[in-house]
């Protein structure tokens, strides 16, 4: 799956966001990515695939000055979870490490997202690749990514 899924999962759903293109691998971190738009680094939106003992997956979109503190998403979810492998990633979502939208994935996928996003009216998120952000509003982010709203940063 490559930013165009991304772009026609927006399309048919009517969501306002903007790919940016940035360049290779200018994507792949929150700091490189907050580095090269000029943004702070809180403001970058990461997308977190994480997994149980029985394989189900899920999504935890957080801001890119914070962590997952998986022993409070393992509470929420109600078993405990690990940050998925490289491989489960793609095969779950469609989409390599770095590259992970919030939405658009592969397979339907359980998403959460952290309040510390809730700090701002837009957030810079991935685009499909480590080559791209989607800037997104965090309603629009919310709404489309139908995630369920929680506290498990630190």
């Amino acid at each position: 799956m490559k930013v165009e899924n991304v772009k026609k999962f927006m399309e048919e759903r009517g969501i306002n966001g903007k790919i940016i293109e940035l360049g290779e691998g200018k994507a792949r971190s929150s700091m490189i990515a907050a580095k090269t738009i000029g943004c702070p680094v809180a403001q970058i939106a990461k997308n977190i695939v994480v997994e149980d003992g029985d394989g189900n997956v899920f999504l935890i979109i957080i801001s890119g000055d914070k962590k997952v503190d998986l022993s409070k998403l393992s509470k929420v979810v109600g078993s405990d979870l690990k940050l998925a492998n490289a491989e489960t990633v793609l095969r779950e979502t469609g989409y390599i490490v770095g590259g992970v939208p919030p939405f658009g994935h592969k397979k339907r996928i359980k998403t959460f997202l952290d309040k510390s996003l809730e700090r701002f009216n837009e957030v810079y998120t991935s685009g499909g690749s480590p080559d791209t952000l989607l800037k997104i509003s965090v309603d629009e982010l919310k709404r489309f990514s139908a995630a369920e709203i929680v506290d498990v940063s630190k």
